[in-house]
Order: structure tokens, then C-alpha cells, then sequence
């Protein structure tokens, strides 16, 4: 018997017997259901309804980054040629005005290669630069509350539908003490309850301490507390010599993906740009059409072979049975590597040539996400047609069921937009394609364009907010029932 029960008459009670029960779940409702998938903003960097903490050294450029990951959200396009997930996106800086997010933002739309018209009602801002309330949580010796402030953000990206919400900068929104871990903890605890209650992901900006090699300020709760940390820094070392427009995105924790991993860019009018533009020549390109023709040939034929013999491959790089990694094992590889196999699964998944579907174990009634050949109406392979070059798969809803993207199935319910597909949809023409600096082409309807206009960015849309979203790792298993 613990301090919460009392023993009366040989029968044990609770003390306090009209407490609102916990919400205790039993693994036996998962009971012959595969867990969902999870699902991302920025493809294995930011992940969709949490909080991520993006920390660098002044003068790095956070915001200016974190801006135009914004709208490259809002228009749904990459992001360093990272998939992202179109979403309205709402940016509130404590530090600048207006007309220095408008200055950065003429930077960022030369860069993408997208008008401020694309953007309207899809990017929005807020400065509270002057404003002296703008602390999210009041500490107080009786415990902790959400501020006003804190409220009024919620209900605004709730009401009109915000996926995306960057929140500049802890040293304005927490009034607590940075080295005090529980204020910390509570702190990093409301971004989170922000994404749940809003229904929108959070990213929050943060400095690092003066001292060398430092990537936040105050106590590592700021390190512990957040499932996702970015930090933004300037190359130094072995990277090479000193190089003031260059930049280095590191992905420095992640419960949910690979920790480590980096992506370069630089600096150049006023905006990010990849760091490797691609400057091939029209003989060039024309070559690389072949060769990545002859790498999809090769993909669906160790696709086909591995179906007969019965032993599914799966699209998830975290997977045993990864479709890149076991082709390149078989001796029908003919030299192509894991790498060659797994730009032409992207190419082939971009083009619907092949998806990736539910195969259920009768023995267990577990489902294995597989990838399949897509066949046409006909019962053609939809990449060979029966031998004949295909045309491009049928967009009506009714067709078939949404595909799961490479961050995991979307759930039932979805805001406008479909996955782009390249090619043949976007030819590059002088009246209909433009450059685009970020390292991607995009024709000029753009992502809110053109009716039925797909966007960009590569990873289908999430559902309209929900309570008990499937990210929150509740019981229910997402499917609406």
C-alpha cells in the first residue's frame, strides 16, 4: 500500500476516488496493427507536429534560414534539396521589423525562384521587435502558466490552419532562468504542447554559450528535453579554408532519425543556395537521361525478380530488406551500386511507377510496408507498358488509395496538393520553366498557381489537426475509426 491508497475493512481504496483516471494504454490493443509511420516537415530533420531547436552562433544566419525554410514549406518545395511537406507557415520574430523581413524575403524569393504573390496567404509574419511582453510561460513559485502571448498564438495558427510556426528567439519567449533545468524542462515541454494544441510544428531558436565549441546556453536540459535539435555553424577546420558566405546545417540530435548527418550551403544575395549548383550542359544532361534510364530499367527488373522468388523489399532506408541495399548485393546488379539503385527508386516513386503497399503475414496479421510494381487499367507495368514508353498514371482521387510517402503514411483527411511529379509534367521550355538557385526547376505556375498545380517539395499533405494526433504516439491507430 502506497501513499495514494488507505486500507479500510481488509478493502484497499483510493484517496482521492473522483480524480480523473490516467489514460493507461495495454499493448494489446496494437494487437495485429502495424505502428504508423512518422511523418516529417523537412524529410528525416524536422519532424511534423514536434518541437525542433535550432541553435547556432550570432550572426550564422538562424533567421535568415529558418525564414526560408518557412517558405520553402509554403510553397512546398526543398528545402537544399530536402523533401518537404507544403503547409501554411507563420514566422514571429522578437528581434526584427517588418522591413527587414521583407528585405530578407525579396533574398529568399530570388533564390527559390517563387513571386510574394505564390506566398500570399501561405506565409505570414509577425514582429514583436520593441514589444517588451513577449514571455510564453509565467514562473511563479506556485508553479507555471502559459502567457497571454502564448494564447494568442495558439488560437491564431489553429484557427486559420498554420502547419509550420518558427518562433524567434528563447532569449525573448522564456523569461525563466536558462541554467535552472526544470524551467528549462517546462519551457521545451510548451513548444511541444504548442505543436499538440495548435496542431502545427514548432521550431524555436536559440544561441549557443560563449564558450568554444558550445551549441545552446544553460543547462543541457536544453540538450535533453528536445526530440530534435538543428544547429547552424561556419565551416572551420579540415572543411577547408575560411570561407565567410559558407554554411553548415548540422543535424545534431534526433530520437527519430540519423544524428550527424550535415548539408552545406552558402550565402549569395541576401538568400542560402546549395553549395554544389549544378552547371551541366545540355550534352551532359542528355547523357545522364540515358544513364538514369538504363539505372530504372535495372531497378524494376531486381524489383520483378525479388517478387517471384517471394522475398519483399521495403523503400525505408532504416529497413533490413532495403530495395538499394539488396539489389546491389545480386548478382543482376551488373556493377550498380546501392547509390545508382536508390536515386532510380526516387526517380521511379516520382514518376508512380512503383509504390509502396501493405503485405500482410496471414500467419501473424502483421502488414510490411513492400515496395510494388503500379500497373495500369490494362494490368500493364506502368514503367514498361509492354515495352512501349508508358504515359504517366492517372491522378484521380477515386483510383486508388494515397500512397505512403518515404516518411510514413498520411493519415486519413489532407489540405490541398499532390506529389510532383518531374519529367514529363514540367518540361523545361522557355515559356514555363525558370532557374531556381536552391538547385531545383520549377515551372512558373508554382505551387499555389495553376488549378490542380502539385507542389514541390515531394512529401504528401498531413491531415487537417485532430486531437490524439498519430504523432503523439497515442493508442488509436490513426485510421479515423
Amino acid at each position: 500500500m502506497d501513499s495514494g491508497e488507505r486500507w479500510s475493512g481488509g478493502n484497499v481504496t483510493m484517496l482521492h476516488p473522483g480524480n480523473t483516471p490516467l489514460p493507461i494504454t495495454s499493448t494489446g490493443i496494437w494487437d495485429g496493427k502495424a505502428a504508423n509511420g512518422r511523418l516529417w516537415v523537412v524529410e528525416e530533420w524536422i519532424p511534423l507536429r514536434r518541437a525542433t531547436l535550432l541553435t547556432g552562433e550570432g550572426g550564422s544566419g538562424k533567421s535568415l534560414v529558418s525564414q526560408q525554410i518557412a517558405t520553402c514549406i509554403a510553397l512546398g518545395l526543398p528545402f537544399m534539396g530536402l523533401k518537404t511537406r507544403q503547409l501554411k507557415a507563420l514566422y514571429i520574430t522578437c528581434e526584427d521589423d517588418l522591413g527587414e523581413l521583407h528585405r530578407r524575403q525579396e533574398g529568399i524569393c530570388g533564390a527559390v525562384g517563387a513571386s510574394m504573390a505564390e506566398l500570399d496567404g501561405n506565409l505570414f509574419f509577425l514582429s514583436r521587435c520593441g514589444d517588451l511582453n513577449n514571455s510564453l510561460l509565467h514562473f511563479h513559485k506556485d508553479g507555471v502558466e502559459q502567457s497571454q502571448f502564448y494564447h494568442d498564438i495558439a488560437n491564431f495558427v489553429w484557427t486559420n490552419q498554420i502547419g509550420f510556426l518558427v518562433l524567434d528567439n528563447i532569449a525573448h519567449l522564456f523569461e525563466g532562468n536558462e541554467n535552472i533545468r526544470n524551467e528549462v524542462a517546462n519551457f521545451c515541454n510548451a513548444m511541444e504542447a504548442m505543436a499538440k494544441e495548435a496542431g502545427a510544428t514548432v521550431l524555436f531558436l536559440g544561441h549557443p554559450a560563449k564558450a568554444v565549441g558550445s551549441q545552446f546556453s544553460g543547462s543541457t536540459a536544453w540538450e535533453n528535453q528536445v526530440r530534435s535539435r538543428l544547429y547552424l555553424k561556419r565551416p572551420e577546420g579540415d572543411e577547408g579554408a575560411y570561407d565567410d558566405a559558407a554554411r553548415v546545417l548540422e543535424r545534431s540530435k534526433s530520437n527519430y532519425a540519423k544524428t550527424g548527418d550535415a548539408i552545406k550551403f552558402r550565402w549569395q544575395d541576401w538568400a542560402f543556395v546549395e553549395a554544389e549548383a549544378p552547371t551541366a550542359t545540355w550534352q551532359d544532361q542528355m547523357a545522364g537521361n540515358a544513364q538514369a534510364s538504363a539505372e530504372n530499367s535495372r531497378f524494376m527488373a531486381l524489383l520483378q525478380e525479388r517478387i517471384k522468388q517471394g522475398r519483399a523489399v521495403s523503400g525505408r532506408n532504416m529497413a533490413r530488406n532495403y530495395a538499394p541495399r539488396q539489389f546491389a548485393t545480386m548478382p543482376q546488379a551488373k556493377g550498380m551500386k546501392a547509390e545508382q539503385f536508390e536515386r532510380a527508386m526516387e526517380r521511379l516513386f516520382a514518376l508512380e511507377h512503383i509504390e509502396e503497399v501493405d503485405v500482410r503475414n496471414p500467419t501473424d496479421r502483421h502488414a510490411t510496408r513492400c515496395i510494388m510494381p503500379v500497373k495500369d487499367a490494362a494490368g500493364h507495368l506502368r514503367a514498361t507498358s509492354g515495352g512501349r514508353p508508358s504515359p504517366m498514371r492517372a491522378t484521380s482521387p477515386n483510383q486508388r488509395e494515397t500512397p505512403e510517402n518515404d516518411c510514413g503514411p498520411p493519415p486519413a483527411g489532407h489540405l490541398a496538393g499532390q506529389l510532383f511529379t518531374p519529367g514529363a509534367d514540367m518540361p523545361e521550355t522557355p515559356g514555363n520553366a525558370g532557374s531556381n538557385r536552391a538547385g531545383h526547376l520549377r515551372g512558373s505556375y508554382g505551387a499555389s498557381g495553376g488549378q490542380g498545380s502539385p507542389p514541390i517539395g515531394g512529401l504528401s499533405q498531413p491531415p487537417i489537426p485532430e486531437a490524439g494526433d498519430i504523432i503523439w504516439d497515442s493508442a488509436d491507430d490513426g485510421d479515423g475509426e
